[in-house]
């Protein structure tokens, strides 16, 4: 067994994103702006479960052909990758006729890339980093949801994306490395009994490994898309709207809190900062992934929940349109304070902030029908500011005590 890893040359280290990857992140652009229409509904609950399931889609054809492009460098198929580009497209172009219509062919685009993709390595090639890859049982109940009427095709969808995440949680590629070999070797053994046995035409079984650098840019810059889509909805909503006082204060609240959102994820965010940017915090890559699923949906949800607080500036927020703002700041620093937890950050750090802002963001979400849209989102705002200031004067203390040393 051969194994390959991320070179550690300066060629490998000044490595960034493709003009391909950039164009195929485009489609994320469109997939999460179509997204945001289905929490115009209400939201109700349905529609906020439906919200997450798509969102799950999206992010895992997402990764799995970013995963491809990371690992493949220089080797990438473009026809490949705007094929995966064009599959993407019409799962977005799907969105808008849910949950009415086009469910079948989303979930029909949605079985096409992700088997596609299973075979985008070659015979004997495992990818260590992501064991969903080279596990299939996500895949089988959107399969099976193709004869599904609705509701329960959503189910199904729901179903499979569980199974995913199970696997990403708790399937270390180690020993799925291992697992394969195992039945490698076992079926090397009864080969070498054929009489027609030839060695040279046995395949070496190698583990592939993604770009630690590479990856954070990659994972750093959907960030960036993700907040690019909530500046747009948030100057779309007030652009629809006649500019009153109320409105521009929001807006400018709005705009605090998608800034403060991206320091804290990307710039002054302590240990979540260095996890998307590459630098080793003792979580595995798969993991890694993880918890950037988790946050970009969380980071979606709060551009989604800003832009219909603006288009109700004037009225009462009803308890769906709160809880989707709230709910997805709390469950940002609750995302936060896993992460710590998780690292040697440890609970010291998670307790500094993550968990009281995450406490915040409830308490605001409980009462957001009282305080109107212009009360809660200047609320927001307030909750986070604070960590960011915390977080940017401790970036200063570490550079002050870099630079004693």
């Amino acid at each position: 067994m051969t194994t390959e890893t991320p070179q550690e040359s300066e060629e490998a280290r000044d490595r960034h994103a493709s003009w391909m990857e950039l164009f195929f992140d485009l489609v994320a652009v469109a997939g999460l702006q179509q997204l945001t229409h289905l929490l115009h509904h209400g939201p109700t609950l349905a529609d906020f479960g439906l919200y997450v399931v798509l969102y799950l889609a999206f992010w895992m054809v997402w990764a799995v052909i970013m995963l491809y492009g990371n690992i493949a460098r220089d080797h990438t198929r473009v026809m490949l990758m705007l094929s995966a580009m064009l599959g993407l497209g019409v799962m977005a172009a799907a969105v808008a006729g849910l949950p009415e219509r086009h469910a079948t062919a989303f979930a029909a685009v949605y079985v096409v890339v992700r088997i596609a993709s299973g075979r985008l390595w070659g015979r004997g090639k495992v990818v260590v980093d992501w064991p969903v890859i080279e596990m299939g049982a996500g895949v089988l109940p959107w399969v099976v949801s193709l004869w599904v009427p609705e509701p329960w095709k959503y189910w199904c969808w729901a179903v499979g994306l569980a199974i995913d995440l199970v696997v990403m949680f708790f399937i270390s590629g180690d020993k799925l490395l291992a697992g394969v070999q195992d039945q490698f070797d076992r079926r090397l053994k009864r080969m070498r009994r054929s009489r027609d046995f030839d060695a040279s035409r046995v395949p070496k079984l190698e583990a592939l490994h993604a770009d630690p650098v590479h990856l954070g840019e990659r994972l750093g810059l959907y960030v960036i898309i993700v907040l690019g889509e909530g500046v747009i909805a948030v100057i779309a909503a007030v652009g629809a709207v006649a500019w009153t006082a109320r409105v521009l204060v929001l807006g400018f609240a709005a705009f605090v809190i998608l800034a403060g959102l991206w320091a804290l994820t990307l710039l002054y965010g302590g240990v979540v900062s260095r996890l998307l940017g590459g630098t080793e915090t003792g979580m595995s890559r798969r993991h890694v992934m993880v918890m950037h699923c988790f946050l970009t949906g969380a980071i979606a949800t709060i551009a989604g929940g800003l832009g219909l607080t603006i288009d109700h500036a004037s009225g009462h927020l009803t308890a769906g349109i709160g809880w989707v703002l709230c709910g997805g700041v709390a469950a940002y620093f609750a995302i936060n304070a896993f992460v710590g937890v998780c690292t040697p950050a440890g609970w010291k750090w998670s307790l500094t902030w993550p968990v009281p802002c995450a406490m915040c963001a409830v308490a605001l979400g409980i009462f957001a029908p009282h305080i109107g849209a212009l009360g809660l989102v200047c609320g927001l705002a307030a909750v986070i500011l604070p960590p960011l200031l915390w977080e940017y004067r401790r970036s200063i203390q570490e550079q002050d005590e870099g630079t004693e040393r």
